[in-house]
């Protein structure tokens, strides 16, 4: 029976612990807006207007970023994902191998995330059709996490076969 202060990564509650918790806060906001005020918005005006703030402030950000720093961010990001891979299964090291199935969906969301702002921007889209996109990403944004943990679920069972009878 594993120890819960294990070191071992995929045995770790830890782990686990920290998995669920970084696809929670990812799945709860989409550009900066709780999915509780997405809710409101189709019934409160005034929550509206501020679902629309909210929003385009955040696209203007994450613009801002992409723009000036978006082709080294992509390329430091690729990099790390790589070193992640390359230790995680090719030398084996645990704390990187179950870093990757959490590492690589995060860049997936981050690249979406940002062509999303600029989509906003763009089309300076609001109200009903600004919710509706932002609905529909955070949808996207649950899958990607859904099956990121079933990833991950799946390569602990595959790493560590001795505690996972069958």
């Amino acid at each position: 029976m594993p120890h819960p202060f294990d070191t071992a990564s995929f045995l770790s509650v830890w782990y686990w612990a920290l998995t669920v918790l970084v696809w929670t806060l990812v799945t709860w906001r989409v550009l900066g807006v709780p999915h509780d005020m997405l809710l409101r918005a189709a019934r409160l005006p005034e929550v509206s207007a501020r679902v629309d703030t909210l929003a385009h402030i955040a696209a203007e950000r994450i613009e801002g970023v992409a723009g000036a720093a978006g082709i080294a961010l992509a390329t430091l990001a690729g990099f790390c994902l790589a070193v992640l891979a390359v230790l995680g299964f090719l030398f084996q090291v645990e704390l990187a191998r179950a870093l990757t199935p959490l590492a690589l969906p995060l860049c997936l969301i981050g690249a979406t995330t940002a062509r999303l702002a600029i989509r906003v921007r763009a089309a300076d889209l609001r109200g009903e059709p600004l919710r509706r996109l932002l609905s529909r990403h955070r949808a996207w944004n649950q899958t990607v996490a859904v099956l990121a943990m079933f990833a991950a679920a799946l390569l602990a069972a595959l790493q560590q076969p001795v505690h996972f009878p069958r």
